[in-house]
């Protein structure tokens, strides 16, 4: 099985983002539920206070864009609909859902419609860099 350019890309484009939304939860003042669940981890890491932007949004802007591309590399091109319509409606809808359902008490995490924003702005930007990306890798193949 051969890894494709391409491919190897898209799969920066999951992890990457991970790390850092991951870095950025563990190195706030504030706890959340994941600094709480790597509690251990968190000790050996600096606190960081980050800007407002970041402190707020860049983890679920972060996590929401590796989504897409974690779905458009495992879906592969049969299941990615036309100019990946499938991958950013359901990247989209995955990301609305799981924000809303923390208006509901059971479920954690505090709602906040300027997340959904950051969210589907992470949506946009990963279609512009997954299309920039299979452009260079078109433009390398064929010449």
């Amino acid at each position: 099985m051969t890894i494709t350019r391409r491919n190897s890309l898209f799969a920066v484009n999951v992890i990457v983002p991970l790390v850092c939304g991951l870095f950025i939860y563990l190195t706030k003042p504030e706890a959340t539920y994941v600094s709480a669940f790597l509690s251990r981890i968190r000790l050996m890491l600096p606190v960081i206070r980050y800007p407002l932007l970041i402190n707020h949004y860049a983890a679920d802007f972060l996590w929401t864009y590796s989504l897409f591309f974690c779905l458009r590399l495992t879906l592969g091109d049969p299941l990615k609909g036309k100019h990946s319509i499938t991958v950013i409606v359901v990247t989209a809808v995955t990301s609305v859902i799981l924000e809303s359902l923390q208006l509901l008490e059971r479920f954690p995490g505090t709602f906040d419609p300027w997340d959904i924003v950051a969210e589907l702005s992470a949506v946009a930007i990963a279609f512009l860099i997954s299309v920039l990306i299979e452009k260079k890798c078109r433009s390398q193949k064929s010449g």
